[in-house]
């Protein structure tokens, strides 16, 4: 195996790593916990919510640059789904997927939801064959809504 096949370019900037820290500060203020810690960089779920000294539980956040209303299905990898799942079933607590468009705010429990289908797909706009794979999508109808 080759070092190419090993390593991986990261997407993730700074800005995206500062809005999801800005929308995991919102949360920590909306649903009255104590904080919020990021999970280290090879964690597959983002951020660990925290409320008297212990986690009660993950969310998954991403922050997209289009209206909720621009596709009726949102897309996630199956492996990031498959870590949520893992994650929830050792310790029992929920794992979020949140997602912050340019005109509203939604969530829903990844052990919970039920998909709307399963198909390959990711994004074909970076030339990156690593970022096609086996997607879940979830209709955005069953978002729980949050305030901005």
């Amino acid at each position: 195996m080759s070092i190419e096949s090993v390593v991986r370019p990261i997407y993730e900037s700074s800005t995206d790593i500062s809005n999801e820290e800005m929308l995991a500060e919102h949360l920590v203020l909306r649903w009255k916990l104590d904080g919020w810690k990021r999970n280290p960089t090879m964690y597959p779920i983002d951020i660990s919510f925290i409320k008297d000294g212990a986690i009660t539980g993950f969310a998954e956040i991403k922050c997209r640059t289009v209206p909720k209303d621009r596709y009726e299905t949102y897309m996630i990898s199956v492996s990031k789904v498959m870590a949520a799942n893992s994650l929830s079933r050792v310790t029992r607590l929920s794992c979020l997927l949140v997602v912050k468009w340019t005109d509203s705010l939604g969530w829903i429990d990844l052990i919970k939801a039920q998909p709307e289908f399963v198909a390959w797909g990711g994004r074909s706009d970076r030339q990156d064959s690593q970022d096609m794979e086996p997607v879940i999508h979830f209709d955005i109808g069953n978002f729980n809504m949050d305030c901005l």
